[in-house]
């Protein structure tokens, strides 16, 4: 029975766990803000780098040291920020499932406009529930401390979140302008 739990678990990819990812989604909006049509979060894109920086310590402090090319990483550096964009950048169709059910539940509302999917919170007093759990605190942490050092993260175009931590850290981006 252990070797099958340890199989297991070494199986489990959290970046694919949809309630991991949902609930993420779900904490981002809600502390950004982005709970109406007057405060929407910009390009839906920008989430499947978001939720492993927030998710992780370290990726935190990486992304706030290293956004903007405030500082000049190291190799170990480099790796870290080339790995989280190109592990990042496969999600972008499972985010989009998931907000599509969150939008079918009418718990998130979609905004499509020329080139980008904005979207926000639209049943708050589900939310307040799933955000005020003590479980999530860490990640709550985390995103307060992006919040309070990085200005305007839910309204900054998504070529623009890319160019600032990605491009400018040495990342060789395979997108479209």
């Amino acid at each position: 029975m252990d070797k099958q739990f340890d199989k297991k678990r070494l199986m489990y990819n959290k970046s694919e766990d949809l309630y991991f990812i949902t609930y993420n989604i779900i904490l981002i909006l809600y502390h950004l803000k982005c709970i109406n049509s007057k405060k929407q979060f910009k390009d839906y894109r920008k989430l499947v780098f978001l939720i492993p920086i927030i998710s992780d310590d370290r990726m935190t402090s990486i992304f706030i040291d290293y956004y903007k090319g405030n500082n000049k990483p190291n190799k170990v550096i480099s790796n870290v920020i080339n790995r989280l964009y190109y592990d990042s950048i496969e999600n972008i169709v499972l985010i989009r499932y998931i907000l599509m059910i969150l939008e079918s539940k009418e718990i998130i509302t979609l905004v499509n406009e020329a080139n980008k999917t904005n979207l926000y919170i639209n049943k708050i007093d589900v939310c307040e529930l799933l955000v005020k759990d003590s479980r999530f605190t860490k990640e709550v942490g985390r995103i307060e401390t992006i919040k309070n050092n990085i200005n305007r993260l839910s309204i900054v175009n998504y070529m623009t979140f890319v160019d600032n931590f990605f491009k400018g850290n040495g990342v060789a981006i395979w997108e479209n302008y």
